[in-house]
């Protein structure tokens, strides 16, 4: 089977300019949708093409055109061969680098690997959506729901920021989870250093070493967290580690692998803390069983389960 580049190379010989009624289209779309790493070969061939528009480029690509044309058994006119071998000689690492823009989401009880041009590493938890740009200068993720884990590669040229609402994080190279919660952004550094931006209040700011987790609330307010950076990572084994969560973090995790989402009303009350560890696999199993190891209320509803803390009456209380 050819790899993903070379059937880049095939669709983008069949589709460069291709009408909107081309018969192809449904199964090229398909292509595209069928693997976040076809989108990431499909844009870089469209860049590499597009950078034929300068003199030194259109020249050369004349030449290497007449080369081709000289070895018709290249496919689909040379056009192919000729993309991957420009891809070569004009240096495709180095388009690979250049700018481009990718969005990548996960649905509610999947998880994603994706390899970036640059070599970084994303793992991306269930119900998880994000948005990369990346440019000659700068590498820029903007997690807008979800949780992913982020394996960096290090160059301290291009500096890797990842937005998350009410924090930036900025980093060189290390690998670490930034989980975006209700209000809050929680990053759990696993080796290496990243340094955690508030937004709400510019100027504040904290950096996270390895085994360190740091949270930022609603307001940008910056803390450190007690607990284990690897608990962040227990998704990619197969389990969700709570140590101390408030109803808030559960919910919000549970609910990244339920059809039906789960929802925390708090009220006045204070949330319980708890502490356990839940298989994915049996997600149903540890929300059934939660009021009977915490002080919880459990309510099915028609589009959600809601967690609420248990209420103590007067009469309890004297007791």
């Amino acid at each position: 089977m050819s790899s993903p580049r070379e059937q880049a190379a095939l669709w983008f010989a069949r589709m460069q300019n291709a009408a909107d009624d081309h018969p192809q289209r449904a199964q090229f779309e398909a292509w595209l949708a069928a693997h976040p790493q076809h989108a990431v070969e499909y844009q870089a061939f469209c860049e590499l093409w597009g950078d034929f528009s300068s003199t030194r480029r259109s020249e050369a690509l004349a030449q290497a055109m007449e080369q081709r044309q000289r070895r018709r058994q290249f496919l689909h006119s040379g056009l192919c061969a000729l993309l991957l071998a420009l891809g070569g000689t004009f240096g495709w690492h180095g388009y690979r680098q250049s700018s481009f823009e990718l969005d990548l989401a996960t649905t509610i009880g999947t998880q994603q690997e994706t390899r970036l041009r640059d070599g970084s590493q994303l793992t991306l938890n269930a119900d998880t959506r994000l948005h990369l740009h990346f440019d000659r200068a700068l590498r820029q993720v903007e997690l807008l729901r979800g949780e992913a884990i982020f394996d960096v590669a290090r160059n301290p040229q291009r500096p890797f920021v990842i937005d998350g609402g009410v924090a930036k994080v900025r980093v060189l190279g290390t690998r670490f989870v930034v989980n975006r919660l209700d209000q809050r952004l929680r990053v759990s550094v696993e080796r290496g250093l990243v340094q955690v931006d508030s937004l709400a209040k510019p100027g504040e700011s904290l950096q996270v070493r390895a085994g360190e987790v740091l949270e930022v609330d609603r307001h940008g307010h910056l803390r450190r967290l007690p607990l284990a950076a690897s608990n962040a990572f227990a998704f990619q084994r197969g389990s969700l580690v709570f140590e101390q969560a408030d109803l808030t973090e559960i919910a919000a995790s549970l609910s990244r692998y339920r059809q039906q989402p789960v929802q925390a009303e708090l009220g006045t009350a204070r949330s319980p803390r708890i502490s356990a560890v839940v298989q994915l696999a049996d997600v149903e199993g540890f929300l059934q069983a939660l009021p009977a190891i915490a002080p919880v209320h459990l309510q099915q509803g028609g589009k959600a389960t809601v967690l609420q803390p248990q209420k103590t009456t007067a009469r309890r209380r004297r007791e």
